[in-house]
């Protein structure tokens, strides 16, 4: 399992040319888990907790290994399939390690970045600024306190995308998040780099890390202090914020004998925005209890669903207009004995040759600005469009579309 892993020596490369198509990888503070080994991939559904752990255990006890782990990926909505894959062993490697090794093997293969052709907006800036006000009404009716509306943007190059030359920018780029790549089944792959952890287990021992409230950087030190300054004190974005942490601790207290949860939140940078953040450390009853029977039951927590999570799930659909499928869910790994580590499935695309479909959400509360919630997607998607060298193509599109429009 990772946790006897994590003790021994990195490797200093992988043990195989590393292939965004069939492998997966996930990254934790500087350790890179690799799954190079794929024993089976399967599908369970996720609207039952006790269903998907008893399909984990099964899916795994058929891969004798005693180091087998899966790797996975849950979807934003609790009626579809999430996608598995169980691996003999995994391999651990520094991220410096891996990042070089990656960026190695591009410069052998000679790969060369492809030219953005067009951009789509799913959802464009007026209908996505008028779901804001419609939602704004629910809240008016007391049906909401809070909802997140994310959007989708299509991107087409002019050639295939070159994924592993996609993961080594993130790696470079992304000094603190959680880097990962998983191989779906529709062929495509899912990159990206979650700023936000949703659920660690090892043992009894559990942590987590909630994000809500956001604020965008800036390469002007002293207007981005005075950002953090403005996130901090910002009324909307606390009270958005500690909306997630009172669900949070309704979920967790009933498996845990100690939970803390700080009464301020603090603040977790990315190489992009700024986040309220707060750290959350429990310690559960008994070690037995699975990763993914806690985390399903997080997920999605209110700050990628929204409050009352009932009553803003099918609101969402009606207002974003389509599924977000893996968009919004979450991605990690477990092992044998109920331990691991999943992720929030923000900052990140899904790759398929020359498309990349790109998702970014603001969280929406009484006092949103509309204009504001959409300038805070477009500031979210600039991590995958860094790794995709393709931020000023994006914007002189999306600009040129905005004077066509005009």
């Amino acid at each position: 399992m990772l946790s006897e892993l994590d003790a021994l020596t990195d490797l200093a490369a992988p043990e195989r040319p590393f292939d965004p198509q069939q492998h997966a990888l996930f990254v934790s503070g500087q350790r890179c888990y690799l799954a190079q080994h794929p024993h089976h991939r399967f599908t369970s559904p996720i609207d039952n907790h006790e269903t998907l752990v008893n399909t984990l255990e099964t899916e795994l006890a058929k891969c004798p290994s005693e180091d087998a782990v899966v790797f996975g990926v849950l979807p934003f909505c609790k009626s579809e399939q999430a996608q598995f894959l169980v691996s003999d062993h995994v391999q651990t490697l520094d991220k410096s390690h891996f990042t070089a090794y990656l960026a190695s093997q591009n410069k052998l293969d000679g790969v060369r970045f492809p030219e953005l052709d067009n951009v789509h907006h799913r959802q464009s800036q007026t209908q996505y600024e008028h779901a804001i006000l419609r939602a704004k009404a629910l809240f008016e009716r007391e049906e909401l306190e809070k909802i997140v509306l994310g959007k989708q943007v299509d991107l087409y190059f002019d050639d295939a995308l070159p994924k592993g030359q996609v993961l080594a920018n993130l790696l470079q780029q992304s000094a603190s998040g959680f880097p990962f790549s998983f191989p779906t089944e529709s062929g495509a792959t899912l990159l990206g780099v979650s700023p936000e952890l949703l659920l660690k287990k090892s043992n009894r021992a559990i942590f987590s890390n909630p994000l809500a409230g956001s604020a965008k950087r800036t390469s002007d030190p002293a207007v981005d202090v005075q950002r953090q300054r403005t996130l901090m004190n910002s009324k909307k974005d606390r009270f958005e914020h500690a909306v997630v942490l009172v669900e949070m601790s309704q979920v967790l207290e009933p498996w845990c004998h100690q939970l803390h949860i700080p009464s301020v939140p603090s603040l977790l940078s990315t190489a992009t925005m700024w986040h309220l953040s707060t750290e959350v450390e429990g310690q559960l009853h008994t070690p037995a209890t699975h990763v993914l029977a806690l985390a399903n039951r997080l997920h999605p927590t209110p700050a990628l669903c929204g409050k009352p999570t009932q009553h803003a799930y099918p609101w969402i659909k009606a207002l974003e207009g389509e599924s977000r499928h893996f968009f919004s869910g979450i991605v990690g790994w477990c092992d044998k004995h109920g331990n691991g580590e999943w992720v929030v499935v923000i900052r990140s695309s899904e790759i398929n040759g020359r498309h990349a479909r790109l998702f970014a959400g603001a969280g929406i509360v009484h006092a949103s600005n509309p204009t504001a919630e959409w300038l805070e997607t477009e500031a979210k998607l600039s991590t995958m469009l860094n790794a995709l060298h393709a931020t000023t193509a994006y914007r002189q599109v999306t600009q040129e579309s905005l004077l066509e429009t005009a």
